[in-house]
């Protein structure tokens, strides 16, 4: 029989922050099959061609460490794709964004085996730290101290592809090298993952920044029926280029959100790395803007980003999520 449950991707396995931001999107229903992907790039693949997938959710932002480039990058990737269809200077990607999460991320030091505190760290030679690379700059404070308080101790960071996979990946690894005594693998993770893998916790609250947040975004094929129908205040992600040497061609996009009144939320921007072009520093654009659905001015202001950026694409139009506001 055919399942007709709706299958929604996250950046797995099971555990991760991805995951939670999953389950606040769409709730933990009888109706919802969560498909854990190995990566980032799996997110986004899976979702263009599998077509029993509906949605995808990936990490976006940190509000400590900025950039989730994995994610930005791949918009970026799609959006240079000769594949896409094309309409005068605007790219028309295969994905859209539909929603936005908010995660409160609070790590803690996860380890396979109970060593019944922080302070018996000092009992190894080498400790070897496993988490996802975008963790690492918000505890670097916590890591720093680690190295000064543990002096003799050696301690290795080594990259997983998630949160949750770290836990996985220090038991183990642990468990190969058991016999060794002088060493002991841990991890960087949510509580969630401590419950799910039936670790230990050596230490709370790590991050260097209470408060700490993770942005995700939730993609679905483009043309698929809105998820979402709210009068709450919405948000548009484009991306875009401009001429390179064409002074004042950013000034010039930036100006029309000021001329028809347009809030812009952000503004960032990655490498072009277009593989038909061998010339180095450009950039590709991205900017987040209030959209007002009673204003009568959206016809007008998108032909005027035609007139002035080499290409852009509009991502989608969303909710704004409460929890930005907080």
């Amino acid at each position: 029989m055919t399942s007709t449950k709706t299958k929604v991707l996250f950046l797995g396995p099971v555990g991760t922050y991805s995951h939670q931001a999953a389950l606040q999107q769409f709730g933990d229903s009888d109706d919802i099959e969560y498909i854990p992907a190995q990566s980032i790039p799996q997110c986004f693949d899976d979702l263009e061609g599998a077509k029993d997938i509906t949605y995808s959710v990936v990490p976006l932002e940190n509000s400590t460490n900025g950039q989730v480039v994995f994610s930005y990058d791949l918009l970026r990737d799609r959006m240079l794709d000769e594949k896409c269809q094309k309409k005068q200077n605007q790219i028309i990607s295969s994905l859209e964004v539909i929603g936005e999460q908010y995660v409160s991320i609070a790590h803690c030091l996860i380890s396979p085996v109970d060593i019944s505190g922080p302070k018996n760290l000092a009992n190894y030679k080498q400790v070897r730290i496993h988490t996802h690379p975008q963790v690492w700059g918000q505890v670097a404070r916590y890591l720093k101290e680690l190295r000064k308080n543990f002096s003799s101790t050696k301690f290795e960071l080594i990259d997983c592809t998630s949160t949750s996979d770290a836990v996985s990946q220090a038991q183990q690894t642990q468990l190969k090298n058991i016999s060794d005594q002088d060493v002991l693998n841990v991890a960087i993770a949510s509580e969630a993952a401590v419950h799910i893998y039936k670790a230990y916790i050596v230490d709370h609250s790590i991050n260097d920044v209470t408060g700490n947040t993770t942005r995700f975004l939730v993609l679905q094929r483009r043309g698929t029926v809105e998820l979402f129908n709210t009068e709450k205040m919405k948000v548009s992600l484009l991306t875009f280029t401009t001429e390179q040497d064409c002074p004042g061609s950013l000034v010039d996009v930036l100006t029309i959100l000021k001329n028809f009144s347009i809030n812009m939320c952000s503004i960032s921007s990655r490498p072009f790395n277009n593989k038909t072009s061998t010339r180095k520093w450009q950039y590709i654009f991205y900017i987040e803007y209030d959209f007002d659905g009673s204003r009568d001015i959206w016809d007008s202001f998108y032909e005027q980003i035609n007139l002035k950026c080499m290409e852009w694409c509009l991502w989608g139009t969303f909710p704004r999520n409460d929890r930005y506001y907080k």
